[in-house]
């Protein structure tokens, strides 16, 4: 049979398993280009363009977004896809197949790869070519690093599923106070100023190379943990104001994270 590109459409949205989905199904003939990474314009066919008005739709910081490539993409490709006119980058999580040649865009592509794999429908041919993330962290120097980690999608996983076990391995919740030390020596200015202490989750949505916020309470705990070490102080507007700066005024322990979160620097 034929696996027709409606129907791997379908099969990859069901594969995929979370309604904040885009599909990135640029062939390589429609893929944005720019002079170089250090410019902000990026010559783009319609296809991109109607891409990127896609993506408007979920940047707006409210979850975490899976985009699925039809085909393994280049360096800056991935970073136009994820990085290029975002509010929200680091909530945006690429997905491509597992092989990095891999192009499901054409007819051709797929085709050979539904030969190749001997896949009988389109939900066998997906499980077979899905899925490797790429992701960026931040180097000595601060300079984005590209990073690839393979998904373990079984027949009864979804990607959404594979993210979510893949992430904690790749951002353990200890890579969250050492970014937030940084970010409070570097710019403290981010955490001051009569905010509240759950703003400090937005850095990580607006920063490539960032840990991904794939739970919030990783974020408020941290910053616990620099009030009650004494690097950083905060105030409760729900007891006059109360400050607290650690060692010696440590947040109690019985004060929840909802509360401390509202708590303000």
């Amino acid at each position: 049979m034929t696996i027709r590109r409606d129907e791997l459409l379908t099969a990859l949205g069901r594969l995929a398993g979370a309604p904040r989905t885009l599909l990135y199904d640029l062939t390589e003939e429609q893929a944005p280009e720019r002079a170089s990474p250090a410019t902000p314009f990026v010559r783009g066919s319609e296809a991109w363009w109607r891409f990127v008005e896609r993506r408007r739709v979920l940047d707006d910081g409210e979850g975490l977004n899976l985009v699925v490539s039809l085909r393994g993409l280049r360096t800056d490709e991935r970073l136009l896809a994820i990085n290029w006119g975002t509010a929200f980058s680091n909530a945006f999580l690429l997905i491509e197949p597992a092989d990095p040649w891999l192009d499901l865009t054409t007819a051709e592509g797929l085709k050979q790869f539904e030969t190749q794999s001997g896949a009988k429908n389109a939900t066998d041919l997906v499980n077979a070519a899905y899925a490797e993330w790429n992701y960026w962290v931040r180097d000595e120097k601060g300079d984005l690093e590209s990073r690839s980690a393979v998904l373990n999608v079984r027949d009864d996983t979804s990607l959404a599923e594979a993210m979510m076990e893949r992430l904690p391995q790749a951002f353990p919740e200890a890579s969250f106070l050492s970014a937030l030390m940084l970010l409070h020596l570097k710019e403290i200015e981010l955490f001051t100023g009569g905010r509240e202490v759950m703003r400090a989750i937005v850095p990580f949505l607006t920063r490539l190379g960032l840990p991904v916020v794939y739970d919030a309470k990783h974020v408020v705990n941290g910053v616990r943990q620099l009030v009650n070490a004494g690097f950083a102080w905060v105030q409760d507007p729900e007891d006059n104001w109360r400050t607290y700066k650690g060692p010696s005024e440590p947040i109690p322990a019985e004060i929840s994270d909802e509360r401390f979160g509202r708590m303000v620097r």
